[in-house]
């Protein structure tokens, strides 16, 4: 007995067959969504300045965090959120070309999450720091102090600049 051959067109059509994706028998779909809480912007606010008042030559002045005359950031942003505090310190004040040496230990910075400064944490203003905000408010407090120590200089007012940075962790 002879086979039989299939047309031209009845083999294209059977080669698809073969070919095309077979359906499943049994079948299964879930879905989830995808979610993100976007946190409120952090805002950084200078309250006062950092302020040594008069100073006499030959004799340090030093200004502690507690201090009224040391200087203040206000911090805002979102509810217990942990975040870095970064300044950028001088070395010296500055009236026209004249230096006058400033130093900061390393207590010469605090951080509160009111605005206490006799219940503050002291940290180190060289290093950053890692904190928390208010876990109600999301205020954070930070105070900064130093000494100078005239010897030399012209008279005049000296100013140098104290930059303060913060920054969501992500925790």
């Amino acid at each position: 007995m002879k086979a039989r051959s299939l047309g031209p067109i009845a083999g294209i059509a059977l080669a698809v067959a073969l070919l095309a994706p077979q359906s499943a028998q049994a079948q299964a779909n879930a879905s989830i969504q995808a979610n993100a809480d976007v946190q409120v912007q952090l805002t950084a606010v200078a309250g006062g300045d950092l302020d040594f008042g008069a100073v006499f030559p030959g004799t340090t002045r030093n200004v502690l965090p507690s201090d009224l005359g040391a200087g203040s950031f206000e911090i805002t942003g979102a509810a217990n959120a942990e975040v870095t505090v970064d300044l950028t310190l001088p070395a010296n004040l500055v009236n026209g070309g004249n230096n006058l040496p400033i130093t900061f230990g390393a207590g010469s910075a605090a951080r509160n999450t009111t605005d206490d400064r006799g219940a503050a944490t002291s940290f180190d203003p060289s290093a950053v720091e890692t904190t928390r905000l208010h876990n109600g408010t999301g205020e954070l407090y930070v105070y900064i102090g130093g000494s100078v120590s005239p010897a030399g200089q012209p008279n005049g007012t000296y100013s140098g600049t104290i930059q303060l940075t913060t920054a969501y962790t992500g925790n």
